[in-house]
C-alpha cells in the first residue's frame, strides 16, 4: 500500500487525503515521503506544535493568513467578526523570494488535517491562485492532507458565523475542495494494538458504532479507586490545568530537592511552539515520559515511552527507562523552527531561524489528550467523563497498546459516543483504496504531459510583458523608443511562439491519448517533447531574455527609474525562470533539454557605469542638455562624466566642440600654453570666472592626453 500511496502522490496531480486509524503510520509515510520525492514540496500544519512535530511551518506563517474567521463573500461585513474576500487580498503582499517559492512548489503537504478549519483551507486557495496566477484550485499545486478526522477536531471560536456559509467546520467542507477531485486513502494496518478484542472495540468507538461497542468488556477496566503502586501509569487529563496539578502535585509528595534546567531558546522561537517546558522542575524519583524518538543508533526511548528519574544535579539527569536494567544518562534535544527558501538550483530549501534545546521529556503522572497525539503508553489511568470533546474518547482510548494496561475512573457509556455522520459520509464518498492502480494508469501520463505544457506555455511570460510595458509608458525618464521598439518586436515573438505552443499542446495531448490507447509509441512523444523544449528555449533566450538583460543593463541604477527598473526586474526574473525550468524538464525519468553542454542562465546584470550610459546618449547624437534631462542630473555632471574618456584619450576635438562652447576651448588652451597650474584652484583663480570646476577638469585631462 505504501508504494502505490508513495506513485499515486509522486507520480500524479491528484490531491490525496491520507488518513487511518491511530497508529497506522501516517507519521512514517509523510517522514518517507519527503526523503524520496523528486517534487518540490512544503510541509505546513494547523497549529504551532503540529508543524514542528511535522518539521514544517504553520499555515497562517507561511500564507501570511488573518486570524479572524474568514467568509467566502464579497459582502461588507464586521470586520470585528471576521474577514471578507476584499479584506483577505489585502494580506497577499509577500516578499519576492515568497512569491517565487509558493510558485515553484509542487506539492503542498498539510499534517494534522483534522484541526484544519474549512475557511483557513479555503484563505489558502485564494493566496494560492493569487500568487501563481492560475484560477485552478489551490494554483494548481497538488495537495496531500494527512490526519485523522476521527480524533481531535477544529477549535472553532464563531461557530454561527461560519455555518452561514459552510456546511461544517472541517476542512472537507472548504468550498475549494468541492471542485477537487479529491481522493481518500485510507491506511488500515494497525502497528499499536495487537489485540483483536481492543481493535474491534477501537473501532466502534472510532465509528460511533454504539450497538459493536461491548461496553461490559470495556468497563471490566472501571476501576474508581484506583492507586498505582509499582507500575508507572500515565493519567490522561482534558485539559492542561488538570494535568499540571496532577503532576506538580506528585512532585510535591517527593522528598529531596528540586532542579531546574531552563531551555536554551535562540532566534525565531514563538512561545506558543514551544515544544516542552521552558523551565523543567525534576527530582529523583520523578516519574518522565519522553516527548522524541532516540535518533542514535541506540533505540534506547521512543515519543510516550516512561522512565523513572534515578539521580539528579544540577549539571547531569539519570534515568530508568521502563524495561530497560542500565541507568541511561539523558542528552539535550534541540527543535528547530524553519522557514523555506528557494535556492540558486530552483530547489526548496529549509532554512533553520530558531532552535529549542531542552531535555526532550516532560513530567508523565498525567498529559493530556492533545499532547498524547502520536503517542503510545502501555498503562493508562483514564476518565472519560463529560469534559471529553468529540474524538477525545477515541484518542485516549488508543493511546493505550492493551485493553489491560487502561484503568477507567469513569464508565465509558453511550451517551458520550456518538458518529459524526458529515466525516463517515465524506470519507465513504472518496475513499479510492482499491482505485490505486486504476487512476495511476490513466493519469501518470497525463500527469508527465501536462507538466511539460504548463512548463512550456507562455501565459506568465505574457502577463509580466504587459506589466513592463505599462511600467515603460508610465516612466518619465526612459528612452520611450526604445523601449517601444524592444516591445513591439517580444509581443510579435510571443504571440507567434504562443500559437505554436498551442499547435504543440493539441498535438501532444493527442499523441498522449493513442499511446494510453496503445496505438503510439512513447519514444515518439519524447522525441516531439525533446524538440519542443529545445525549440521554444533557444527562441526565448535569444530573441527576448538577451535583448531584453542588455536593455536592462543601461537603466539599471539609473536616476528616477526605481519603479520602472522595479518591473523591468520582475520581467528579466519570470523568463530566467521559464529557461531555467526548461532546462530542468523531465518527461517521467527522461531529461527533455538535450544540449552538448547546458547553457548557464543568469539575469544578473552588472550596473553599467553612469559614464558609459552618458557617453551612449553622446553617442547618439543628443546634447548636453538633453542628456541631463533625460538622466534626472545638471549640466555639469554630465560634462564631469566626459574626464574619463578624455583620460583614455577616446574623446576627440571635435567631440569635446559638441561638449563645450568654443570661446571656452579657445581660452583654456591659450592658458594651457602659457603656463601649467598644479591644482583645480589654481586653474580656478587664474581663468575667468564663468568657467566651473566640471569644465576645468575636463579641459584639462584632454590637453594632458593629448601631449
Amino acid at each position: 500500500m505504501n508504494q502505490q500511496l508513495f506513485e499515486l502522490a509522486e507520480h500524479t496531480s491528484r490531491s490525496i487525503f491520507l488518513t487511518g486509524k491511530a497508529g497506522t503510520g501516517k507519521t512514517t509515510f509523510l517522514n518517507d515521503f519527503v526523503q524520496k520525492t523528486r517534487k518540490k514540496f512544503i510541509v505546513v500544519a494547523p497549529t504551532g506544535i503540529a508543524a514542528i512535530n511535522a518539521g514544517g511551518v504553520t499555515i497562517h506563517s507561511m500564507f501570511g493568513l488573518p486570524l479572524r474567521t474568514f467568509l467566502p463573500t464579497t459582502e461588507r461585513i464586521d470586520g470585528n467578526l471576521g474577514n471578507n474576500i476584499a479584506d483577505l487580498m489585502q494580506h497577499f503582499k509577500y516578499r519576492k523570494d515568497k512569491l517565487k517559492l509558493l510558485r515553484e512548489v509542487e506539492i503542498i503537504i498539510i499534517d494534522e488535517v483534522s484541526m484544519l478549519r474549512a475557511d483557513v483551507l479555503d484563505m489558502m486557495d485564494f493566496s494560492l491562485r493569487h500568487i501563481r496566477r492560475n484560477q485552478q484550485k489551490f494554483g494548481g499545486a497538488q495537495m496531500l492532507f494527512i490526519g485523522d478526522l476521527y480524533q481531535l477536531p477544529p477549535v472553532v471560536r464563531d461557530e454561527e458565523l461560519l455555518k452561514q456559509y459552510y456546511d461544517s467546520p472541517f476542512f472537507f467542507d472548504s468550498l475549494a475542495l468541492k471542485e477537487l477531485p479529491l481522493v481518500t486513502i485510507e491506511l488500515t494496518t494497525v502497528y499499536r494494538q495487537k489485540d483483536e478484542k481492543f481493535l474491534k472495540i477501537l473501532n466502534a468507538i472510532r465509528d460511533g458504532d454504539r450497538y459493536e461497542i461491548d461496553f461490559e468488556e470495556l468497563n471490566k477496566r472501571y476501576i474508581p479507586d484506583f492507586k498505582p503502586e509499582e507500575e508507572a501509569y500515565v493519567y490522561l487529563t482534558s485539559h492542561n490545568r488538570m494535568a499540571d496539578e496532577i503532576n506538580q502535585q506528585e512532585l510535591n509528595l517527593l522528598k529531596g530537592k528540586s532542579h531546574f534546567f531552563r531551555a536554551k531558546i535562540s532566534g525565531d522561537f514563538k512561545e506558543s511552539q514551544y515544544p516542552n517546558d521552558e523551565i523543567l522542575e525534576l527530582k529523583k524519583g520523578a516519574q518522565i515520559m519522553f516527548i522524541r524518538n532516540d535518533a542514535t543508533a541506540e533505540k534506547r526511548y521512543f515519543n510516550g515511552k516512561l522512565a523513572e528519574i534515578v539521580d539528579v544535579d544540577d549539571d547531569e539527569i539519570y534515568v530508568k527507562i521502563e524495561g530497560d536494567d542500565e541507568d541511561y544518562k539523558l542528552k539535550k534535544e534541540i527543535w528547530e523552527q524553519k522557514r523555506y527558501t528557494l535556492g540558486n538550483d530552483k530547489s526548496i530549501q529549509e532554512e533553520v531561524i530558531g532552535s529549542f534545546e531542552q531535555y526532550p521529556i516532560r513530567l508523565a503522572w498525567a498529559v493530556t489528550i492533545h499532547k498524547s497525539q502520536g503517542l503510545t503508553f502501555d498503562r493508562l489511568i483514564i476518565d472519560a467523563g463529560k469534559s471529553f470533546a468529540s474524538g477525545q474518547v477515541y484518542v485516549a482510548l488508543s493511546r493505550c497498546r492493551t485493553l489491560e494496561g487502561i484503568v477507567l475512573k469513569s464508565k465509558i457509556t453511550p451517551e458520550i459516543i456518538f458518529n459524526d455522520h458529515r466525516v463517515s459520509g465524506f470519507q465513504d464518498a472518496t475513499n479510492a483504496n482499491d482505485k490505486i492502480d486504476q487512476i495511476l494508469g490513466a493519469e501518470k501520463y497525463d500527469y508527465s504531459i501536462g507538466k511539460v505544457i504548463r512548463r512550456l506555455d507562455l501565459g506568465g511570460i505574457k502577463i509580466e510583458l504587459e506589466a513592463w510595458n505599462r511600467a515603460s509608458i508610465e516612466s518619465k525618464k526612459l528612452d520611450h523608443q526604445k523601449s517601444k521598439s524592444l516591445y513591439t518586436a517580444f509581443k510579435k515573438e510571443t504571440e507567434n511562439l504562443q500559437g505554436i505552443f498551442e499547435k504543440f499542446e493539441k498535438i501532444i495531448i493527442s499523441k498522449t491519448k493513442k499511446f494510453i490507447a496503445g496505438n503510439e509509441e512513447w519514444s515518439e512523444i519524447e522525441a516531439k517533447s525533446k524538440g519542443a523544449v529545445l525549440f521554444f528555449f533557444n527562441n526565448i533566450n535569444d530573441k527576448i531574455f538577451e535583448p531584453f538583460k542588455e536593455f536592462y543593463a543601461e537603466t539599471k541604477g539609473v536616476a528616477g527609474l526605481k519603479a520602472y527598473n522595479e518591473a523591468a526586474r520582475v520581467f528579466l526574473d519570470d523568463l530566467e525562470d521559464y529557461l531555467k525550468n526548461l532546462q530542468d524538464l523531465k518527461l517521467l525519468e527522461t531529461p527533455l533539454y538535450e544540449q552538448a553542454e547546458k547553457k548557464p542562465i543568469s539575469a544578473k546584470v552588472a550596473k553599467v557605469p553612469t559614464h558609459i550610459i552618458t557617453w551612449q546618449l553622446f553617442e547618439e547624437g543628443k546634447s548636453i542638455s538633453e542628456i541631463a534631462k533625460e538622466r534626472g542630473v545638471l549640466n555639469t555632471t554630465i560634462i564631469g562624466h566626459f574626464s574619463k574618456f578624455a583620460e583614455t584619450g577616446v574623446l576627440t576635438k571635435d567631440e569635446l566642440k559638441r561638449i563645450l562652447p568654443m570661446e571656452k576651448i579657445s581660452e583654456f588652451e591659450k592658458q594651457y600654453k602659457e603656463e601649467k597650474f598644479d591644482t583645480l584652484n589654481d586653474w580656478k583663480r587664474n581663468l575667468p570666472d564663468d568657467f566651473d570646476y566640471g569644465e576645468i577638469r575636463l579641459l584639462w585631462t584632454f590637453y594632458d592626453n593629448k601631449k
